[in-house]
């Protein structure tokens, strides 16, 4: 995150980054143990907390906060000598951001194949193999049963409409993985407030200063638990009326709540187009086959 702190919370974090360095000053090196094990576009971002720990210099901490919120947050929600903090930074350190993109672009992009590869077919076997039969069917005068006949006749409609149909096809695919896109990052960007939330609540920080901390990670607007919106949601303004301890819990149901639906944003939908597109090129094949076999089949018997 790169974007500046906001003014009317800065003097918050300000406040926090402060009394993280003076409370441990001593998990620098930890910190900077993580660090070098993070890939190189995260690293800088911990190296500058591991530096400020180091040198005790606020106004550098206050200055890396803005750069990069993520990596504070486990020393703003534990107390001083609290056993928890390396597992609190590790945790941090793997990242807030739920998982699943790729679940869910495997989940689009298999039924997008289906359907292309089934256009392709109809489109394949209009174009070339209807048109030959119908060819050799006219050269040798064959009377066609009733199913050669519908199968002959839906050829000039499928080559005139095959790509429009294609790209329809296209429009649809990629409204859906925008759409879903969309909502998975409304549930993710949701739960991973709603887990720092849980974080620094269950430190005692005050819940309105956890607010402003959380939105500052998720780069939300700023937040007021009198007029709640997302990603505070009314669950979680409801939570932070309850004492700490429980409040953490529930926070953290919430949060796990959000997660399973960023996980499962794109349903079960998809999944099942797949199968029910494979289906449907089956039968079509099969009537095509059959189709132009019969008049074939016929032709045998008579030349036998």
């Amino acid at each position: 995150m790169t974007a500046a702190t906001r003014p009317d919370d800065r003097d918050v974090i300000a406040a926090h980054v402060a009394t993280a360095i003076a409370r441990h000053r001593e998990q620098a090196g930890f910190v900077r143990l993580v660090a070098e094990e993070l890939p190189p576009r995260e690293r800088p971002a911990w190296l500058a907390v591991a530096a400020c720990l180091d040198s005790g210099n606020v106004a550098d901490g206050i200055k890396a906060a803005d750069t990069s919120l993520a990596p504070w947050v486990p020393l703003f929600a534990s107390p001083s000598g609290d056993p928890r903090l390396p597992a609190r930074i590790l945790q941090a350190a793997v990242g807030l951001r739920c998982g699943g993109g790729h679940t869910r672009w495997a989940a689009i992009a298999y039924p997008a194949v289906m359907a292309v590869l089934a256009l392709g077919l109809l489109a394949f076997l209009s174009v070339t193999v209807l048109a030959t039969f119908e060819s050799i069917f006219r050269d040798f005068g064959l009377e066609l049963p009733l199913l050669t006949r519908a199968t002959l006749a839906i050829r000039p409609f499928i080559a005139s409409v095959w790509q429009p149909l294609i790209a329809v096809a296209v429009v649809v695919i990629v409204g859906r993985w925008l759409l879903t896109r969309q909502m998975s990052s409304s549930a993710g960007s949701t739960a991973d407030f709603t887990r720092c939330l849980a974080r620094l609540v269950a430190s005692t920080m005050p819940p309105q200063d956890a607010v402003a901390v959380a939105a500052r990670l998720v780069t939300a607007r700023p937040l007021d638990t009198a007029a709640p919106r997302r990603p505070l949601t009314y669950a979680a303004t409801a939570a932070l009326d309850c004492d700490p301890h429980a409040a953490a819990i529930l926070l953290d149901a919430i949060a796990a709540a959000h997660e399973d639906l960023c996980r499962g944003s794109s349903g079960a939908g998809p999944l099942l187009v797949g199968p029910a597109l494979i289906a449907v090129i089956a039968v079509l094949v099969g009537f095509v086959l059959l189709g132009l076999l019969l008049p074939l089949m016929h032709l045998i018997n008579a030349l036998s």
